[in-house]
């Protein structure tokens, strides 16, 4: 399973600085580029059909935001500045 730190890793060296970028493009980031197994697309809860590795990509952004490490335009974009 991917571990939050990797998330973090992906993002930073595969999104764009300086630019909004939509989750939707973070999610197809992190799927392209971490190591997802099984476990990662397990549903996040008995009454969810999310994978688990989307709910742990918006884990690290909501900590990093609240780090000041990432922006968050307050509908579904995020920037790296």
């Amino acid at each position: 399973m991917i571990h939050l730190p990797e998330i973090w890793a992906i993002m930073l060296g595969q999104l764009p600085r300086g630019r909004w970028i939509q989750i939707k493009k973070i999610y197809e980031i992190v799927k392209d580029y971490g190591n997802l197994d099984t476990e990662d697309f397990e549903p996040q809860s008995p009454t969810s059909n999310i994978p688990k590795w989307k709910r742990n990509t918006r884990n690290v952004l909501q900590y990093r935001k609240g780090m000041g490490q990432i922006r968050w335009n307050g509908n579904a974009r995020y920037l790296l500045p």
